[in-house]
């Protein structure tokens, strides 16, 4: 069993810096009305912390790694220096797996372990838009 599994990350609204941890939800007390929350929860010096996020940022760990061992997440853009490519990550409901997506969004395909292992996460769809090439396409579907 993959000990990623279930692991997500999101931007704080507090501060905007990512959290990775475990998706939850809770009501802030202090707002009214106390509506429910997109968390991340984590462990910070012995203590859970629950980190209120931004739903937009949200994205699940893949469970696979780059060429250089760092997490892969969904919403991360992926370089193929050896096929000139760079890719989103994203996940499909319907077939219940991740893809890669080319960021000018003219082939789609199943992300694999082989895969990932030549590719290098260069930025995220959320903080390096420019780095999508069909970056205004995206802009008209929101």
């Amino acid at each position: 069993m993959n000990e990623l599994r279930g692991l997500w990350r999101g931007k704080s609204v507090d501060n905007g810096e990512w959290v990775e941890g475990f998706l939850s939800k809770s009501r802030n007390i202090w707002e009214k009305p106390a509506l429910l929350k997109f968390c991340i929860d984590y462990e910070e010096k012995g203590v859970m912390v629950s980190c209120i996020v931004d739903p937009k940022t949200l994205g699940e760990c893949t469970g696979l790694r780059d060429k250089n061992g760092k997490l892969i997440f969904e919403g991360d853009i992926l370089d193929f220096p050896d096929y000139s490519e760079q890719d989103v990550v994203e996940w499909d409901d319907e077939y219940s797996v991740f893809y890669l997506t080319d960021t000018d969004y003219s082939f789609t395909g199943v992300a694999s372990v082989c895969e990932a292992k030549n590719g290098v996460v260069i930025g995220n769809i959320h903080d390096n838009p420019e780095l999508l090439k069909g970056a205004d396409k995206n802009a008209e579907k929101d």
